[in-house]
């Protein structure tokens, strides 16, 4: 009986197949640590508990599942050996994505894998000829067209060939419990277009969600915010889901060969002694140095990593004052092709004359910025000064003077002085997440700075992709910064029904890296 019982316990080839496939997927997603062997120990049960409750799959207690199959199909490639083993899943949804569809006219009738059909991007679909199965042609966005400002932007970095429409001036839906006269006056003052004619929703909705809803029900939704909008909503401290899941972001795309002149200082301030925390900034941090250390080659040696700078730890790496060396100047001081990459998330703060702009450090006294905080125009001074090939600046950071966690729709700017330099500088590119006081936003579905996942995006290759990318195999500063202005304007307005444009400075349109595409079938 024994014998009996053991043998019907016994899992078959392809249960042990499929087993080995999701913890090959699990591993690729940062869970599963252990050996890939085809059995359901206890490692493969961790990693699979704490899976299935991120990713909205609790009430299943199989791996091998269906629903939980076809999670695993939506983020991870699936060897040809499994293929067949993967449920059907529509490749019409865009929400969904790796799909598998049979296509008529394809050698065979194979199914053919497609692309992740992200929030902004169009799956490939293998086109045939005579009988056999062509190249796919190459992914685009899925964006019609980009503001007018940032069309003149990629016509002066690439030439009137441009193909990217301009987009008439978007609207967003009105606050509610607002007078009318007020809101003629918004219109007035900040230019805002409040929609007429939309669907209002209540939420905080992701934007792919948001475009599968209006695709399928051809409507336009917008979110109709409250006088007072939370700007994190719910679940947003938890650093360890942020830091597995936005490998979703880049982990279709080949990793970049180890550079040893990729150099980045990475800072992350969340816990401030007296002043509300900056609640996504570690998640921030951790995203972008995960993302740099696996995707884009830089050795970890190269990487300065911070938490919670102190004004003495800023002071330390970029230079007390106009003209000091810091850490980071000794680190490339003999590095004369090093390209520094500097990233901020954290508090920043505009003082009262509005004349300056700082990054605040956690020890910051609150209203004392003029004493206890660091002026971004000496930090644009010393990263200047470097012997360097080239510098990205990345703040992911607002510089008014609230810092609470609520933001008043339409969520206009406030202050006059720019977080820029008062001129491009060259050599050192510099891209913001906001402007003159407007709050920054947060990306519903990873956790972290909403203009934090579209440069992960960006520079994991999708900028290059058209109608905003030329295609040429490189990604310039010019690209990075229309693709991840662009998408962070549309998932502010369709995710909050408020508006949030991130801002660049740069003296020349650098090559930033190189694009690395995927192939035929997946981007």
């Amino acid at each position: 009986a024994r014998a009996a019982s053991g043998a019907a316990e016994a899992p078959s080839p392809e249960q042990v197949a499929a087993i080995a496939r999701v913890q090959r997927c699990l591993a690729e997603l940062g869970y599963y640590k252990g050996e890939i062997d085809g059995k359901r120990g206890r490692a493969t049960w961790t990693a699979f508990w704490h899976f299935k409750h991120e990713h909205g799959l609790a009430g299943h207690s199989d791996l091998l599942a269906e629903p939980v199959q076809q999670k695993i199909a939506v983020l991870c490639k699936i060897p040809e050996d499994t293929a067949a083993l993967e449920p059907a899943v529509d490749p019409l949804d865009p929400g969904e994505a790796a799909e598998t569809s049979s296509s008529p006219g394809i050698e065979g009738d194979k199914n053919v894998a497609l692309a992740p059909a992200e929030d902004g991007a169009t799956p490939s679909v293998p086109e045939a000829a005579d009988g056999e199965a062509g190249p796919a042609p190459r992914a685009r966005l899925d964006i019609d067209c980009v503001a007018e400002d940032l069309v003149a932007l990629l016509r002066r970095a690439h030439g009137l060939g441009v193909a990217v429409k301009s987009c008439e001036r978007p609207c967003v839906a009105a606050p509610k419990g607002l007078p009318q006269a007020q809101l003629d006056e918004l219109q007035k003052a900040g230019g805002v277009v409040w929609c007429r004619s939309c669907v209002p929703i209540a939420g905080h909705l992701a934007l792919v969600d948001v475009r599968r809803i209006e695709r399928a029900g051809n409507v336009r939704l917008c979110p109709a915010p409250q006088r007072q909008l939370s700007k994190y909503g719910e679940g947003a401290t938890e650093g360890i889901r942020s830091a597995m899941r936005v490998r979703e972001l880049y982990r279709a795309l080949p990793p970049a060969a180890e550079d040893p002149d990729a150099v980045a200082v990475i800072i992350g301030n969340r816990g401030y002694d007296r002043l509300p925390p900056s609640v996504t900034s570690h998640n921030d941090a951790d995203a972008i140095s995960t993302f740099l250390s696996e995707h884009l080659g830089y050795r970890a040696d190269n990487i300065i990593d911070v938490r919670d700078a102190k004004k003495a730890d800023l002071e330390r790496l970029f230079g007390a004052e106009p003209g000091l060396d810091g850490d980071l100047a000794r680190l490339v001081e003999a590095q004369p092709n090093a390209k520094v990459l500097v990233y901020y998330s954290g508090h920043g703060d505009t003082d009262a004359a509005q004349t300056e702009t700082y990054l605040l450090p956690v020890d910051i006294e609150p209203h004392r910025a003029e004493l206890g905080a660091y002026k971004l125009s000496t930090l644009y001074t010393n990263l200047a000064a470097l012997d360097v090939k080239s510098v990205l600046v990345l703040l992911e950071s607002e510089y008014g003077w609230d810092h609470g966690a609520s933001v008043l729709p339409p969520n206009l700017p406030e202050t006059i002085n720019s977080a820029l330099p008062r001129a491009a500088v060259p050599g050192l590119t510099v891209l913001a997440a906001t402007d003159r006081g407007q709050r920054s936003l947060i990306d519903v579905t990873y956790d972290i700075g909403l203009f934090t996942r579209y440069l992960i995006e960006g520079l994991a290759g999708r900028a290059d992709l058209a109608p905003i990318g030329n295609g040429d195999g490189e990604l310039d500063s010019a690209e990075i910064y229309v693709f991840t202005a662009a998408f962070v304007d549309l998932a502010a307005r369709k995710s909050f029904g408020v508006l949030q444009h991130p801002v660049y400075s740069g003296a020349a349109t650098n090559v930033l890296t190189s694009a690395r595409t995927a192939p035929s079938g997946s981007n």
